[in-house]
Order: structure tokens, then C-alpha cells, then sequence
């Protein structure tokens, strides 16, 4: 059952790029990507190739994005700065402005054998499942070779590293990757003081591994464990270089110790203070580590980071049109929702709804990350605000089902048990249209049953009928347990069972709320919502200490205000 819940997050995953890209990617490929993302959790959302990147004509050099230079075979020094702006747009996983950079560099001067390589680089494979169709692959061959033979100036190590990204491209597909991460190994064994080599070699070695981690954190590849030991390396070298940190993020989020990276990417978004990707990345380690309050607000800065470089570059699609905005929306919302932050979280949620009006009915990812927009609506809304929510159409079930959710929600706010159960009926419906099939159909039903069982769990908690609440909450704890809970942002976006501890609380059993509180806080550490029903748990045990304690850390992240067991 957790295989398949997890199989169905990273098939949706694989819809969160633009829709021509989704239109552009066929069913076959998205099912290969989807199943190397249920076994590697890769970085933040799927982006497409980025051969058809837009002529680099015109293009603008934004700040903002760090300050690393590496000296290359070029006597020009525009061509020298696009290669360096090519490189941070890389490690800020802009994909596609990267490779209008590179282009940018090699027009400046076309006899650069490094700014071929970079090209070749920006086009390949990426942790968030780009590059890897046959035709980037092999114009990043083409690019690789031109990179050998205009590079006559370039230095040694220079050349070693575009005979690796030959091996990248060239030869038998399936050990072009492990080619690749052997070859840029040895440069790094003899390099190690470079930034940019150690960070693309550990790059290399956490794309060739088939999976990272296992459910305790331990790495289940050998090259996970070299590419931890060469960032940590690099690290100890270079703590300020933002590509190295990027990755080192990505790598810990899900070890058996992210708290290592709390330290970097606290300086991260002060290292690039105008690159969005980047600002956004630590809130992977935030919500890892129970930040919830932090992760969002890194992302309300990455989202106006997305408009300011709109507004600057002009970037072909606008907002819309990149691939890593929805992400940040999502990450924003779901930690407003867990810190309580309502005016946050509302202007986020507007921001969603208002970017993506028209979601397709094939968008299965961006229909569940409009989840967390109708939760925040319900939960931080005005009644006014609830009821100018347009009800979205039929063929888009999981859509609507979370506009009833974010009702529902409401109506529970307001005391209003029956609008709380017209509402969990409505979705109950929805769920239950025999028009839902496919492959994904099960896994949508079950979706959309927990914000059911929500519901009517909230219904049963207003009319002080706390069994009636147990057997709701359970089936909806029961459902989420078959996925991971925590990070990244859930698609669930909070932990049922603390809405399960709050119910058995209700009911008088105050030792069961309590253990069943302690569970959840190792998936969801720090949750205030939950520390406040272990307060009042701990309180109806008489042990005052321990209810102060968690009443104490129960304030740490929340900035919602008053707190209720209805609405846990």
C-alpha cells in the first residue's frame, strides 16, 4: 500500500512542469520518470528539456545570483561573465535560462571550448528529471565534442572535464552516468579545492544512484555516501559556494540527519539574494526540521523573487512559465498552514488561483497542490473571501473536491456542523462518480476520502460525539499512513492524527491522545498544532510540567492565534 501511494506522488510529480511541456512528454516517459523518482527523491518538481530554450538574444544578466567566477579559455570578458551567470544559473536549477547563458557566452566568443561545455552541461541530466531525452542527449554530445575540439586554450583539468562530459553522452546509455561520475571523480580526487568540480561530481554520483536513502536514512548506494563525503569535503573548503550547498540540502533532506544542513542554507538565500531556487531551498531542510514558520517565508521571498525576475529578464512564458513557481507556492502554503500564518498563507493562495486559473484536467499535481489553497481559505479566510471562491468545473474532481474541503473547513470555524457535513457529502460524491478511472483512480478516491473523513470528523467533534470523530479521523490516518508524511511539502498537508489524539482526548482518553501525539512528532517534528493537544493531554493526566512544556513549544512555530481541539 505505501508503494502505491508513493508510486501515485511521483507520477503527479511528473505534471508539475508547464503544460507544453506535460503536453510535449509522452505517457511512456512521464511512467519511466515516475518510477526513478519513487525509488530517488529528486529535487523540486519535474522540469522538461531545455533544448527549445528561447534565442539568447536580448537576454538579461540578473544579480543577485552569486559571485563565483571560474576562469575559462576566454580572452573576451563578457564571454567570461555569461559563463560564470551560466554556471549560478545552473546551480539555481534555472535549466533553461542556463542554457541561453551558455549560448550567450559561446556567441561572445565562439572559439571557447569551456562555454561549449557548460552548454552541454546545462542541457544534460538534472536531479529534477530534465535532460534525459534522447535528443538533449545527444545534442549534449554534439556540444561536448565541439568543447574538445574549440578547446585548444583550455587548462589540463579543463580538458579532463570535457573528456567526462563526452563519457556523459557517448557509449552504452545505461553506464553513461556512473561513466560520467567515475571520470569526475578522479578530477575531483586531484582537484579537490575547486567548488565547481567537487559540486558537479557529487551532482553526478546522486543522478547515477538508482536510490538515496533507505526508510531510516541510511544511504542505500555507494555513490550517495561518496557524494556526501564530497560535499562535506568541498564544504569544509568552500562554505559559502551556493552549488555545493544547493545539493548538500537535497542530499541531507532526507538522511537520517538533515539537521546538518541548517547551518548553509541559513546563509544561502544572503549568498544569492536575487536567484528564487535558491532562496526557497532551505525551507527543504526548515520543514524537514519542524521550521515550519521559516519554510514558509522563504518561499513568500521566492515567489516575489519569480515576479522580480519576470520583471527584469522577461523570460519566455513569464511566471507561468516556470517550471519551479508552483513549487514555491506550494512549500509557501503548506508551512503557512502549518505555522498558522493567515495573512502569509492567504496571499499565497490567491497567488496560486490567480496563476493558475485554468489547471487541465491531465495536471493531476497542480489540481493537489490547489489542496493547500482551499485549506487556507477554509482555515485563515473571511466568510466573504470562502464565498467568492468560484466552484471549479466538473471534469476536475480532485479540484473540486478541495474547493468543498476548503468549505468545509469554514463552516467548521464557524461552529457549523451541518455546512461541515453538506460539505464532506458533496466530496463523498465526488468520490463516488463512476466517471473517475484509470490507473490513478484509486489513489484520487482515496485523496479525496481523506478530506471526506476530515470533515465529517470535524462535523462529529462540534456536535460533542468524539466516537463519531475517532472512526472518522482513524480512516483518514489510516489512508495517510499508506504514503510518507513530512517535508517536501506532504500532499496531505498536515498529520490526521493529531486530529485523531484530539478526538480520543474528547473522548476521556488522554493517555491514548498523548501517544498518539508523540507518534506523529517524529514525521512531523515541531508541529505547534500538535503540541497543544499534548498539552491539554498531558494537563487532563495531571502531569502540569510536562503541559506547560508543551504548551511552551506548542507557541515556537505557531503565529495563528487561538488554538482549538474541534479544529486540531
Amino acid at each position: 500500500m505505501r508503494n502505491r501511494l508513493l508510486g501515485f506522488t511521483a507520477i503527479v510529480m511528473c505534471l508539475a512542469a508547464p503544460a507544453a511541456v506535460a503536453d510535449a512528454t509522452t505517457a511512456r516517459a512521464d511512467e519511466a520518470a515516475a518510477a526513478a523518482l519513487i525509488q530517488t527523491p529528486r529535487g523540486c518538481g519535474r522540469v522538461g528539456s531545455s533544448l527549445d530554450a528561447a534565442s539568447e538574444t536580448g537576454m538579461v544578466m540578473v544579480d543577485g545570483f552569486g559571485g563565483a567566477t571560474w576562469k575559462v579559455d576566454t580572452d573576451n570578458p563578457e564571454a567570461q561573465a555569461w559563463f560564470d551567470h551560466g554556471v549560478r544559473l545552473r546551480w539555481a536549477f534555472e535549466h533553461t535560462e542556463s542554457v541561453r547563458a551558455f549560448r550567450k557566452a559561446r556567441a561572445l566568443d565562439p572559439e571557447c571550448g569551456m562555454c561549449a561545455w557548460g552548454e552541454a552541461w546545462a542541457l544534460g541530466p538534472n536531479i529534477n528529471g530534465g535532460g534525459t531525452d534522447d535528443a538533449s542527449m545527444d545534442a549534449g554530445r554534439v556540444l561536448a565534442q565541439l568543447a574538445r575540439r574549440r578547446g585548444r586554450d583550455t587548462t589540463a583539468v579543463q580538458r579532463q572535464m570535457i573528456d567526462a562530459m563526452i563519457q556523459r553522452y557517448s557509449g552504452a546509455k545505461a553506464s553513461r552516468g556512473v561513466r560520467f561520475a567515475r571520470s569526475m571523480d578522479r578530477i575531483v580526487r586531484r582537484h579537490p579545492q575547486e567548488p565547481l568540480i567537487a559540486a558537479v561530481t557529487a551532482d553526478a554520483w546522486m543522478l547515477q544512484a538508482d536510490e538515496w536513502w533507505d526508510e531510516e536514512g541510511r544511504a542505500k548506494d555507494h555513490g550517495i555516501v561518496r557524494a556526501m563525503s564530497i560535499l562535506e569535503d568541498s564544504l569544509a573548503r568552500s562554505p559559502d559556494d551556493p552549488g555545493t550547498i544547493h545539493l548538500y540540502i537535497h542530499l541531507t533532506e532526507w538522511s537520517d540527519d538533515p539537521h546538518k544542513a541548517i547551518p548553509y542554507g541559513e546563509r544561502l538565500a544572503a549568498l544569492t539574494p536575487g536567484a528564487s531556487h535558491l532562496v526557497h531551498m532551505p525551507s527543504h531542510t526548515f520543514y524537514r526540521v519542524g521550521r515550519y514558520r521559516d519554510a514558509m517565508r522563504s518561499n513568500v521571498n521566492a515567489v516575489g523573487l519569480d515576479k522580480r525576475y519576470n520583471e527584469l529578464a522577461a523570460p519566455p512564458g513569464g511566471v507561468v512559465g516556470m517550471p519551479l513557481h508552483g513549487h514555491n507556492l506550494h512549500f509557501g502554503m503548506g508551512g503557512a498552514l502549518m505555522a498558522g500564518g493567515a495573512q502569509e498563507g492567504l496571499a499565497l493562495a490567491q497567488d496560486f488561483l490567480t496563476t493558475y486559473p485554468e489547471i487541465a484536467a491531465s495536471n493531476t499535481w497542480r489540481q493537489l497542490m490547489a489542496n493547500d489553497a482551499y485549506a487556507i481559505f477554509g482555515r485563515f479566510g473571511t466568510p466573504e473571501q470562502v464565498a467568492a471562491l468560484g466552484q471549479p468545473p466538473a471534469d476536475r474532481p480532485l479540484l473540486r473536491a478541495s474547493w468543498h474541503y476548503g468549505r468545509g473547513e469554514a463552516a467548521a470555524r464557524a461552529g457549523d456542523a451541518a455546512a461541515v457535513r453538506a460539505e464532506a457529502g458533496a466530496i463523498r460524491a465526488i468520490r463516488e462518480d463512476p466517471s473517475i478511472t484509470g490507473d490513478d483512480a484509486r489513489d484520487m478516491k482515496d485523496f479525496m476520502e481523506v478530506s471526506q473523513r476530515v470533515l465529517e470528523g470535524r462535523a462529529a467533534m462540534i456536535e460533542a460525539n468524539p466516537a463519531a470523530a475517532i472512526a472518522a479521523f482513524t480512516r483518514a490516518a489510516e489512508i495517510q499512513a499508506e504514503g510518507p508524511e513530512g517535508g517536501d511539502p506532504p500532499v496531505i498537508w498536515y498529520p490526521t492524527r493529531r486530529s485523531l489524539a484530539a478526538a480520543l482526548l474528547a473522548n476521556g482518553d488522554a493517555a491514548a491522545a498523548k501517544a498518539k501525539i508523540e507518534e506523529l512528532l517524529i514525521d512531523w517534528p515541531m508541529d505547534p498544532y500538535s503540541y497543544f493537544v499534548l498539552a491539554e493531554a498531558e494537563a487532563a493526566l495531571g502531569n502540569r510540567a510536562a503541559a506547560e512544556a508543551a504548551r511552551a513549544r506548542a507557541g515556537v512555530e505557531w503565529i495563528g492565534g487561538t488554538m482549538s481541539l474541534t479544529l486540531a
